[in-house]
């Protein structure tokens, strides 16, 4: 496999324009195997002759993968073609890697050993599922995002300019879905209902849609502020950004706009320079407030009525409605039968991707809503750590927060020290990063390609940024 991009602007513009013409047939006729006949003899060249030109491609292609279940009726819900390309490329990662070695210091990093025990623990409760044909296939699906992204993604993003050229790629792809979204909103005259699925084919609905802006807004933004830059550059990052809020607003994801406020407190945290220690006794005293004043607070937010609605006010103060908004009370539905199926299995839990499949008998009747169903078998637990809870127990709960805050913790005290260019693409890394997982306590969507491929490319930039620094600028 090769380690640089060796790739003409013809070869570019060309499998890009196959890519395009491609998914526009396969669209306009609604068959997926158009789809095989173009891109599979493309697929079979690139990834012996132009790996590292496929594995950027398909970076670009993952806003832009549509999932099959979009073309027929299957239970094999995978992107196309996005995920066939990082499961080709999972299954020939060890080659390149005796080939082409990691190094020893990126394997030992923490957030690699926290990566590792995420995958090793996985595999575990997998063999220890309930559901064990199902387990398997979700670790397996897990692990072509991490090993190609993650892993073998490090090495091509050692150059600085390499880890701008993936946000700039990943961004750029999906503001073509932004912009296909405010069309379709825009002819449908901004419809408060329909706007939950204008966004199909290319994201399933306005959550997991949330979900991408708030990890591609933070950089979209901090580029219209960068300096020495063209004046038509600014104009046209200017006019993306008022998109891209637009979207956001008019989608009504809540949870986003949550998670875009989160991202701007950490923002203002490193423009204030506050160290990292000092984050850590605040969230620390907040935790410890919240929790002697558990009851005070749950009355407070039992008495919003605000329910979601097409009014941007009123539908941001109904986040905190637990009482009326339907959308609301069927979270806490689905967190109580999380908590309810981990205590019936603490350590092991009911094995990767069961949740959907097991929770209902765990549904209590004074939680259900109208939006509950009674066989149980869709949705998930809306919870990034809760549902890990039921499906992988507590070490798995753990190894996942566990990793969560290191990819934080080294993304945070590298953005006090950099400046200019670097400080940038690791602080819009960072936002992007903390935008998720905020939006992660209400939803888990990193079984997505996405939302995992841009985070465990973060992590993978995040650590990059770590390892070029030196011991003296580590005790910032």
């Amino acid at each position: 496999m090769e380690n640089k991009i060796n790739i003409s602007n013809t070869e570019i513009l060309s499998i890009l324009g196959l890519s395009g013409l491609s998914v526009f047939l396969a669209l306009y006729i609604e068959a997926a195997y158009v789809l095989s006949v173009v891109f599979i003899p493309i697929f079979i060249y690139a990834i012996f002759f132009k790996t590292e030109t496929l594995w950027w491609l398909t970076i670009f292609m993952t806003p832009l993968s549509i999932n099959l279940e979009s073309f027929m009726d299957s239970e094999l819900g995978i992107s196309l073609p996005t995920e066939i390309i990082l499961a080709i490329f999972l299954i020939l990662t060890p080659i390149h890697f005796i080939l082409n070695p990691p190094k020893k210091q990126f394997l030992l990093h923490p957030i690699s050993l926290l990566t590792a025990a995420y995958i090793i623990w996985t595999f575990i409760t997998a063999l220890t599922s309930v559901q064990i044909v199902v387990s398997l296939k979700n670790t397996i699906a897990q692990l072509w995002f991490i090993v190609p992204i993650y892993y073998l993604g490090h090495q091509w993003l050692q150059p600085v300019h390499k880890r701008r050229q993936f946000l700039h790629l990943f961004s750029l792809s999906f503001a073509l879905v932004v912009a296909y979204t405010f069309v379709n909103l825009y002819i449908n005259d901004f419809p408060e209902k329909a706007s939950q699925w204008l966004m199909n084919p290319f994201f399933k609905d306005h959550t997991i849609l949330g979900a991408a802006l708030g990890i591609t807004t933070p950089y979209i933004t901090l580029m219209a502020f960068e300096k020495n830059t063209s004046r038509l550059k600014l104009v046209t990052r200017y006019i993306l950004v008022v998109l891209f809020i637009t979207v956001l607003i008019f989608t009504y994801s809540r949870a986003a706009i949550l998670s875009l406020f989160a991202a701007f407190v950490v923002y203002l945290f490193i423009r204030l320079k506050i160290s990292i220690q000092s984050i850590i006794k605040m969230a620390l005293l907040a935790c410890i407030m919240i929790g002697l004043n558990w009851s005070t607070v749950i009355d407070k937010l039992s008495q919003n009525q605000a329910e979601s609605s097409g009014e941007v006010l009123e539908n941001i103060e109904s986040i905190s409605n637990i009482s009326t908004d339907a959308s609301n009370v069927e979270r806490i539905n689905r967190w109580n039968s999380a908590l309810k199926m981990w205590q019936a299995k603490p350590i092991f839990g009911w094995g990767p991707g069961t949740y959907q499949f097991q929770y209902a008998p765990f549904q209590n009747s004074k939680d259900m809503t109208i939006i509950s169903t009674n066989v149980g078998d869709v949705g998930n637990a809306h919870s990034e750590f809760l549902g890990m809870l039921a499906e992988s127990g507590l070490p798995g709960a753990v190894i996942k927060l566990c990793w969560v805050l290191a990819v934080f913790y080294y993304g945070y005290i590298h953005a006090l020290r950099l400046q200019g260019e670097p400080k940038l693409i690791l602080l819009s890394g960072l936002l992007g990063f903390v935008a998720y997982f905020t939006h992660g306590i209400l939803n888990n969507f990193m079984i997505y390609d996405k939302a995992a491929v841009p985070l465990w490319a973060i992590a993978a930039i995040i650590v990059s940024f770590d390892l070029q620094s030196t011991p003296k600028q580590k005790e910032i």
